[in-house]
């Protein structure tokens, strides 16, 4: 982080527009009115059918009123600073992405870290409403801190927010104490979480049939909803404000927006399907239509440059509020019976497994499905690029990383994926393809030299894709996580920590922990694999015996790792398994023994493949010294060689 002065502004335009104040003014004015009328109308449809459903009390209705629209100001608070630090990181250009903003970027960052404090404090003051209104309307709860974070826990959604509230102030501390654009990219991270927390742990992920689906849709719906909003409003102010570079920064914003739209319509129709399961009559189902039209209205400005950008923010802070109202009422799982797979997975399973129904189509997963396509897609258009322009590319380098994002898709998508999520030995299987098998195809792909070759430097000494990629491969922080030490302890320590604890016990109840542990097992292994067998070259480069030693080092840990599981003598998750009770499977502690089995076995055959590649990569780096060596004794006629052996000729001599 730096803490010099803050970058110089632009200079002042002649005679810069005035914005529209009056009509922003009226504009937000009939967005809050639409919003308390809409709560009200939906408090008052709902009734105290909710809280009947779930056992409890139902509290008063001005506290109902205030719950969901307090969340929308933290759905709205939220999007602001994600927008903002996504304007700030890629939208408005700079001069200096590893040492500072540019002064329209720190303006940037300092509306995210305003935007974040006061979305710290409306998360911090839903926590306490959401566990008043949980257990009854009795407020007597916070008087006592022991039963308060018990309600906390057992309702799951106060810990989201609460989760969020935290994340936020983080991101606040982090967007005033810094002009630096990597930390404005490291805010992200936080940020991001914060606006995942409350999502993944509301009613839609809650319980019933698709909610795995829902939670996905829903999580994809809010991230581009956020850094829609918050582009939005920096873009509008760009305008105002009339800056030279202002196309620049219009044909940025089209781009994020060319990517959130879609995603925030696919999320938002796909939660819409959801709700309206039992037909757009009822309730859920009437407020589905609302968010469709509100969509339908936010993505208009995609098809019509005729529209100000002001509408679209303001469709989208409508349509997160509509977001906020349909996670206030009542669970749409408790509508209807389910099962006891599709309280705890989301859906039934086909039935025991065969090779058929592991091998053929699964269960869909929204958000791996949409990851591989995107990272295919972005490598095959580098690909394409280094053709159109006359350069060639390694065709195995491409078949690597497309075999990984398959493999990836396969792994998590497929019938594979769908009994990975209920069966322990099925789910070992499928971390050992995670953090091993996709992880070695895709640093064999060599995506950052492929990027590095197909981005063109950014015109006019601006910033652009390929400088904000040097800069973060350059970064201290990717000096530490491919430290040999810090890369080997992530990927042998996460085994034992995930599993050899209550970790592992407490995810699996939730959908958005195992796309999680899915994420984890590709990032660590990605880490671990790249600086040993990675084409591209790693922030911290390792001779070739550094890299085998560090191979080596990992297989005993590994090994035991396996061995470990095997002669255990308690069920690791035994009451979600025990809950889950599949017919086919019952001995638990068999299946466990299964599973450290497949750890152990199948985990090797990855590793003497990259032991096979990097023995492999060692002798051709030999041969291109070798070849170099040559090349340059037939240029200057082996001069080292001869100098070499003058030496030698003299100790020679000088020896009595």
């Amino acid at each position: 982080m730096s803490t010099a002065a803050p970058p110089a502004e632009h200079p002042a335009p002649p005679e810069p527009a005035r914005p529209r104040t009056a009509l922003r003014l009226v504009v937000a004015t009939a967005a809050t009115v639409v919003a308390v009328v809409a709560v009200v109308l939906v408090v008052g449809a709902w009734g105290d059918a909710p809280y009947r459903a779930l056992g409890v009390s139902p509290p008063s209705e001005g506290l109902r009123v205030a719950v969901p629209l307090v969340r929308a100001v933290v759905l709205l608070a939220a999007g602001l600073t994600v927008g903002s630090l996504v304007a700030a990181a890629v939208v408005l250009p700079g001069r200096t992405a590893a040492r500072g903003l540019s002064a329209d970027g720190y303006a940037a960052v300092r509306r995210a870290g305003t935007a974040a404090a006061l979305w710290a404090l409306a998360a911090s003051v839903v926590v306490p409403l959401t566990v008043i209104v949980g257990t009854g309307g009795d407020a007597r709860v916070l008087s006592s801190p022991a039963d308060f974070l018990a309600s906390v826990g057992a309702l799951e959604e106060p810990a989201g927010f609460l989760v969020a509230a935290v994340a936020a102030a983080v991101v606040a501390v982090m967007c005033r104490v810094t002009f630096s654009w990597r930390t404005a990219v490291g805010a992200l991270v936080p940020a991001l979480l914060a606006v995942v927390a409350p999502v993944a742990t509301g009613h839609v992920a809650s319980v019933g049939g698709g909610h795995d689906i829902a939670t996905d849709a829903a999580v994809l719906a809010a991230v581009a909803l956020a850094g829609w909003l918050g582009t939005t409003v920096a873009l509008d102010r760009h305008r105002a404000l009339r800056r030279p570079d202002g196309d620049v920064v219009a044909a940025r914003a089209r781009r994020v927006g060319l990517v959130a739209a879609p995603a925030a319509v696919a999320g938002l129709a796909t939660v819409d399907l959801w709700l309206v399961r039992d037909g757009w009559t009822t309730l859920y189902g009437g407020l589905a239509a609302v968010m469709l039209l509100l969509v339908l209205l936010a993505a208009a400005p995609l098809l019509t440059s005729r529209l100000p950008a002001g509408w679209t923010l303001t469709a989208l802070g409508l349509a997160a509020v509509v977001a906020g109202l349909t996670a206030s009422g009542l669970p749409p799982g408790l509508l209807r019976p389910s099962s006891a797979q599709e309280t705890l997975v989301g859906f039934d399973l086909p039935g025991p497994p065969t090779v058929l129904t592991m091998l053929g189509p699964g269960r869909v997963n929204v958000l791996a499905d949409l990851v591989c396509v995107a990272l295919a897609g972005l490598y095959l258009a580098g690909v394409l690029r280094l053709r159109a322009r006359g350069d060639s590319w390694p065709a195995g380098r491409t078949v690597a990383w497309l075999a990984g994002c398959v493999l990836l898709a396969w792994t998590t998508t497929s019938g594979f994926g769908e009994y990975a999520m209920a069966m322990f030995s099925v789910h070992m299987g499928s971390h050992m393809l995670l953090s091993m098998l996709v992880p070695i195809l895709l640093v064999l792909g060599g995506p950052i030299t492929l990027a590095l070759r197909a981005l063109r430097p950014a015109s006019g000494g601006l910033d652009g894709p390929r400088e904000w990629l040097l800069s973060l491969i350059g970064s201290p922080v990717s000096r530490v996580l491919t430290h040999p030490v810090v890369a080997l302890v992530l990927f042998v320590g996460s085994f034992y920590a995930l599993y050899f604890s209550p970790i592992y016990a407490a995810a699996q109840p939730y959908h958005w922990a195992h796309q999680l542990m899915n994420l984890h097992f590709v990032v660590v292994g990605y880490l671990f694999f790249w600086p040993i067998i990675g084409v591209d070259r790693s922030p911290r480069p390792l001779p070739h015996v550094a890299r085998l030693a560090l191979l080596l080092a990992s297989m005993p840990f590994h090994a035991f790792f396996g061995i470990a599981v095997m002669g255990a003598d308690t069920v690791i998750g035994q009451r979600f398994f025990g809950d889950l009770a599949l017919p086919w499977v019952p001995n638990l502690l068999a299946d466990q023994s299964l599973g450290g089995g497949i750890a152990w076995s199948a985990g090797e055959a990855p590793l003497l493949l990259v032991v096979i590649v990097l023995l492999v990569q060692w002798s051709r780096h030999d041969d291109r010294e070798g070849a170099r060596h040559d090349r340059h004794a037939d240029r200057d006629g082996d001069a080292d060689l001869a100098a070499y052996n003058a030496m030698l000729a003299d100790l020679a001599r000088r020896r009595p």
